[in-house]
């Protein structure tokens, strides 16, 4: 049954919904809860079958989000939800961590629960892969609620599912929140600004927020191919995270796993249009004044942290963090990764590489990794800001910091978590 709810939509009635997740993980129809994971089983074109780990947590039943990947799905995770895409682009998925409603291909639904985070894990209520996967991909997806079984009747997706990432733990022994495999290497993509910070914003109207956004979203999908990566941004859509909360997330989301942080930025130098290329910062204090002026631009949004009832006090907190950095260690590998960024873009660009530079930009300050902020272009100067807004050069730039992060990743060692004692000969 469809029903409308205003402007929502409803696939099938609450009632039968909890009937076929009772029977998908097991439990009995008087109590849909069933406690702990429980597998759903999967169901191929030619009856093999496979399964996906279901959870009981929050009071309902849900899923992780990488069961969309394994689903077929290409998704992008951030602080506030998720992205996913089928993998010929024809359905685009937005979740937004908290709320039950979300978007596909623009047109606004609900879900009965909300999607969430436990233990640095997105989760997925199991509605939408049991009720709208089947509903609006049919073609793809069925649930048959009397055997509790999902259907994949596209052989690719099926072909994906059938054959697990290697180190994948078995779905039915996975605990909600559990760390990814101890190989993966986290790589955290922060696209800059966002929301009602813009960023500097060139003379032809592009702003640094879409371009850096845009820039990210490549990136991730330029490293999810690789399963030894685990990939998060920091915003997958057009809000403003906090800085101070970006490093945060990363470090949360590294844990004790080899991790780098790497945020997307656009320069300008208003007045001088002439002026362009590309340069990647590291932190330190600033040597030059370029460096001062760039870290206060980009500081410039803990302004307005503190207008929406943030800590303010910037100033003598990046002073700290500043005295601070001395007893870590992550200097030096944050000026590998720049000088390996810096490297892999003049392949691409066709801006001078104006080097590594350093300065105390507060959104790397409490990232505990290597971390690089990296500013693309300068949108002040009317050839670069053209270039900058093309998706073939946004996806150029997007391949070389994926060669980049790759490269620094077999130079660091596999082993280093939170402190490192420098670069290896």
């Amino acid at each position: 049954m469809t029903r409308r709810i205003g402007p929502l939509w409803l696939e099938r009635s609450a009632l039968s919904w909890l009937t076929a997740i009772a029977v998908a993980t097991g439990a009995p129809a008087d109590d849909a809860w069933a406690q702990g994971p429980a597998p759903l089983v999967v169901r191929g074109p030619e009856g093999a079958t496979a399964s996906l780990a279901v959870y009981r947590s929050r009071g309902y039943a849900a899923v992780r989000w990488k069961a969309l990947e394994r689903l077929g799905w290409v998704v992008e995770s951030s602080a506030s939800g998720l992205r996913a895409t089928t993998a010929d682009g024809g359905s685009v998925v937005e979740f937004a961590f908290g709320t039950p409603l979300f978007r596909w291909n623009g047109e606004v639904l609900q879900l009965v629960d909300v999607p969430f985070t436990e233990g640095g894990a997105g989760y997925l209520p199991l509605q939408f892969v049991l009720d709208f996967l089947p509903a609006r991909l049919g073609e793809s997806y069925a649930f048959v609620p009397e055997e509790g079984v999902l259907e994949v009747r596209d052989a690719a997706v099926w072909a994906g599912l059938a054959s697990p990432p290697a180190g994948e733990a078995d779905p039915s022994g996975e605990e909600p929140g559990g760390e990814a495999p101890p190989d993966k290497r986290v790589v955290i993509i922060d696209p800059g600004h966002g929301g009602k910070d813009p960023g500097t914003v060139g003379a032809g109207g592009r702003r640094e927020k879409d371009i850096a956004l845009a820039i990210g979203r490549a990136l991730a999908r330029a490293l999810r191919g690789d399963e030894s990566l685990e990939v998060h941004l920091t915003r997958d859509r057009d809000v403003l995270v906090p800085l101070w909360e970006r490093g945060e997330l990363a470090t949360s989301w590294k844990g004790e796993r080899p991790g780098v942080f790497v945020s997307i930025h656009v320069n300008a130098l208003p007045g001088r249009p002439s002026i362009r290329g590309f340069e990647t910062y590291f932190l330190s204090e600033a040597r030059t004044e370029h460096e001062r002026r760039v870290a206060a631009n980009e500081n410039a949004p803990l302004r307005i942290d503190r207008e929406d009832g943030e800590v303010g006090g910037e100033d003598e907190d990046l002073g700290f963090i500043l005295r601070e950095l001395r007893n870590l260690d992550h200097q030096h590998w944050s000026a590998l990764l720049a000088e390996g960024v810096q490297r892999e873009l003049e392949t691409v660009h066709p801006g001078p590489s104006r080097g590594v530079k350093q300065g105390p930009f507060a959104v790397i300050t409490n990232a505990l990794m290597p971390a690089v902020l990296i500013e693309v272009g300068f949108v002040t100067n009317r050839e670069e800001e053209r270039a900058l807004s093309r998706g073939e050069f946004q996806a150029e730039l997007a391949e070389a910091l994926a060669r980049a992060i790759r490269d620094f990743f077999e130079r660091y060692p596999p082993g280093q978590g939170e402190t490192v004692s420098g670069p290896r000969p």
